[in-house]
């Protein structure tokens, strides 16, 4: 993501309106959010190593999706969606690393702030010992793949297909232009750009939720692979 401010110290800091008494990140309105600019989320984005704000009507949405359905979230971060929703926090949190704190600190930036109830599995753990029904996440890094270069991703990103395979929904929020060339787009998919979403993206695109389904991702692959079966997580159906 482009990262960048004309003047930061013009900008305001909206850090009251989106944290807590203790520092943590809030769930709040879309309204409050809708009253700010897009520099003001980057730069309070950017200052406390969040990527993308929950709303009241995010989680809204999140419920009456998962209607009590298994769930948790990978790469959750901060936990504070999962706090909401009361479905478990995981995160690989390797932001806490020494190879990567120091990375942060030499372009100047913080860390993700995990959250205390924010358990330390990746997301291929977390699905194995959950085995969730749904799987909500917003804005993680894909796992790159040296077959797909142009793709970008991480070699410490979450393996997205294998998510999808292994449980009914996979739920992400993020970015168009973030996260145009994740592999999974070619996978059949819901894709939803309320107004209520926010982020600390300032590339003009949309933000959005996308729904992969695992019986259409099995329809899909059956058509392409002939008498191959869609790989699931260690045996997890």
């Amino acid at each position: 993501m482009d990262v960048y401010f004309t003047d930061a110290a013009s900008v305001r800091d909206i850090s009251s309106l989106l944290l807590d008494n203790n520092g943590r990140l809030r769930v709040i309105p879309a309204q409050v959010l809708e009253d700010t600019t897009a520099q003001e989320r980057l730069l309070f984005g950017v200052r406390h190593g969040l990527y993308s704000f929950p709303t009241e009507e995010l989680c809204e949405f999140l419920r009456a999706r998962i209607r009590g359905k298994t769930t948790i979230e990978i790469g959750a971060g901060h936990g504070a969606l999962a706090g909401t929703l009361s479905i478990p926090a995981t995160d690989n949190r390797q932001q806490e690393e020494a190879e990567f704190k120091a990375h942060y600190r030499q372009i100047r930036q913080p860390t993700v702030p995990y959250g205390e109830d924010v358990e330390k599995l990746d997301a291929i753990s977390a699905v194995q010992r959950y085995k969730p029904s749904v799987v909500i996440a917003c804005w993680v890094m894909h796992l790159f793949d040296p077959d797909r270069p142009d793709a970008g991703g991480s070699m410490f990103g979450v393996d997205e297909e294998k998510v999808i395979a292994s449980c009914d929904e996979y739920i992400f929020v993020g970015n168009e232009k973030v996260h145009a060339h994740k592999p999974m787009w070619g996978i059949p998919h819901e894709k939803l750009t309320p107004s209520w979403l926010y982020s600390r993206a300032v590339n003009g695109s949309r933000d959005f939720i996308a729904i992969w389904r695992r019986a259409q991702y099995r329809s899909a692959h059956s058509q392409t692979t002939a008498g191959t079966e869609p790989r699931d997580v260690d045996g997890v159906q």
